[in-house]
Formats: C-alpha cells, structure tokens, sequence
C-alpha cells in the first residue's frame, strides 16, 4: 500500500491523538535532536501534520515549506500558520513535491512520524531528494518506527525479525517454538520499519551523516506481558522521558522503545 492510500484511511484518526502523552513523549526526542540544528533559517516540515513544527520554525524567525499528503491536514496548517505575514508555503502532495524546490537551499529538512508509512521506493526519493535540495552543512531530523524493538517484544515481531535478518542462520520454525505467542499480535504494523543500528550507514550513500540517536516510547517490558496493554490507547498510557539516560544503560533504549529518531548532516 502506498503512502496515499495508508493515509486516506489513517488520518482521522492520527488526528485526535495529537495531544496524547504518545506525542508529547516523541517531542521530547524532537526537542533533543533539534538542538544541534538551525531554525531560524529556510526549513522543509515533510509530513507537516497541524503545522506545530512549523508554526515554531517561523516564530524564531525562519521560513518553511510545509507539506502533507492528507487534505485535512494541510487546512489546519494553513490556518495554524495564518497568522504570519508571509515567510510560508503550505502543500498538499508526497516526496515527489520536493522537486521543485531549489538545489542546496535549505537549511533543514524535518521528516517527523512520517517515513514509516511511506514504501521503499517513495522513501528512496524523499532521501535523495532531501540530499540534494539540503546545503551543506544543512540538516535532516527524522523519527522512524524502530525495527529492533521487535527484538524485545517476543512474538509475532520477533519471528518476523529473524527470518528477515538471520534467515541464513536459523529456521523460521525454530524461533517460533522458543514463544509462547508466535502467531501475537494480530494487528497491522507501519509499511518500514528501520534498524537504528544500520540506518546511518544506509543514508551515507545519500551524503548524509548521522550525529545524533535518540528514543522514545519506552516499554517496561514486552507488551504481551502488559496486563491490559492496548497500543492504540495513547491517550492513557503515560511515557517515561527517555532523554538523559545513564550512559552505561543508554544501551537498552534502543530495544525498549518503538520509536527513535535521528539528526544528518549534509555532507
């Protein structure tokens, strides 16, 4: 399924969990990665959603490009960011809507909740199309669904993590008799799913050069030994700050949380 379609069905509902404690932790991470980039300069917010982010990138000073794929979307950034005399664009569109965007004229590129629901060849051109329209010296901030998280949860995931990565080493039907619930959860999961520790390497070959990790949305342990654990409630489920682990245990995030994100400089 394309990113169009996933969205066209997914929108309404993404909509109403924008105050959540789910999306007030995933900023916290925003927040951190942020630091190290320019926001007062000329910006792209890629999957712009309500047009928070870049309601901010223009109160510091900056201009922005917002786009988003969902009509609905797309209004309630316009009249977010109506207030502003001028310095913004809104669109409605995919990866593809970055093509008429200036070579190396960008200061920042944002990517935030979004590249997970988008295919392998839609995710090839918004990073190709992210390399070429960033300065250099410019940055890309991403959060992404984290694949290694499927290493923790013990289920279904975790089958599905060993045939895609170790198939060469172990049987499917090996990995399964070791859990409980092989066949749990039934239920959809993002359309890409990226491994943190490889995703830097992967975006090299686009010149783009990670500076920066952090996670967000810890789980205390394997969500079917949750009593009660519903993961499409964000609204009643609290989340433990990731940001300023202990080093020495920093380690742990990166399978106890589902989601991380990441900081690129233009090479």
């Amino acid at each position: 399924m394309r990113s169009k379609e996933y969205w066209e069905q997914r929108a309404g509902a993404y909509r109403d969990t924008m105050a959540t404690p789910y999306h007030r932790n995933r900023l916290r991470m925003v927040e951190a990665l942020l630091a190290g980039a320019r926001l007062d300069g000329a910006a792209v917010d890629f999957g712009c959603g309500d047009g928070i982010m870049s309601e901010r990138i223009l109160d510091l000073g900056g201009s922005v490009i917002a786009i988003d794929i969902d009509r609905s979307m797309v209004h309630a950034t316009q009249e977010r960011l109506s207030r502003f005399g001028g310095g913004w664009q809104v669109l409605q569109g995919t990866e593809t809507a970055l093509a008429p965007i200036a070579t190396a004229s960008q200061d920042l590129v944002l990517a935030l909740n979004v590249l997970a629901y988008m295919g392998a060849e839609e995710g090839e051109r918004f990073y190709a199309e992210t390399s070429r329209i960033l300065k250099p010296g410019g940055h890309l901030v991403v959060t992404h669904s984290n694949e290694l998280f499927d290493m923790f949860t013990l289920n279904k995931k975790t089958v599905e993590f060993y045939r895609n990565n170790f198939s060469d080493f172990v049987d499917n039907g090996e990995v399964s008799a070791l859990l409980t619930h092989p066949d749990k959860p039934d239920r959809a999961s993002f359309p890409t799913r990226e491994n943190p520790l490889a995703y830097g390497a992967r975006l090299k070959r686009f010149s783009l050069f990670e500076e920066r990790q952090e996670f967000a949305i810890l789980h205390p342990r394997p969500p079917l030994l949750m009593p009660g654990f519903n993961p499409d409630d964000l609204a009643a489920r609290e989340m433990e700050d990731t940001i300023g682990w202990a080093e020495d245990v920093r380690w742990k995030l990166m399978f106890m949380c589902s989601v991380f994100g990441a900081r690129f400089v233009k090479g």
